[in-house]
């Protein structure tokens, strides 16, 4: 399967990002699971993206939410396709050491280090 732009879904994950199961089924709205606490918003708000392989800027009609790391054009490809549920940003330790996981083992494909939600004022 692939989205519509032909990336291939193998080549849009991440431990870090959690894709819904095919093109037919878009989530309703995107999470973003920080380390202390979790911000929902509607895709249906989504006004504007945009980034590169270190960081994506999202805006929504309330908020930006900035997400930071290596590797994140499959980011890019799977919210220009509205396939992503949710977004979770690792522990310190995790985004430090570049480790995932319980065990924590070296985590080598795209990675966060970190995400920020600003609302607008």
């Amino acid at each position: 399967m692939s989205v519509s732009n032909g990336t291939t879904d193998s080549a849009l994950v991440s431990e870090d990002w959690q894709l819904a199961p095919d093109e037919q089924h878009r989530p309703l709205s995107l999470l973003f699971q920080l380390r202390r606490g979790v911000h929902g918003f509607p895709w249906i708000r989504l006004v504007h993206f945009e980034g590169d392989n270190n960081i994506v800027t999202m805006d929504f009609a309330s908020h930006t939410v900035t997400v930071t790391g290596q590797g994140l054009a499959p980011l890019l490809a799977a919210i220009a396709g509205q396939r992503v549920i949710r977004v979770i940003e690792p522990s310190q330790h995790e985004a430090q050491f570049g480790v995932r996981g319980p065990g924590g083992t070296q985590y080598t494909g795209p990675s966060i280090q970190s995400i920020t939600i600003k609302k607008f004022e």
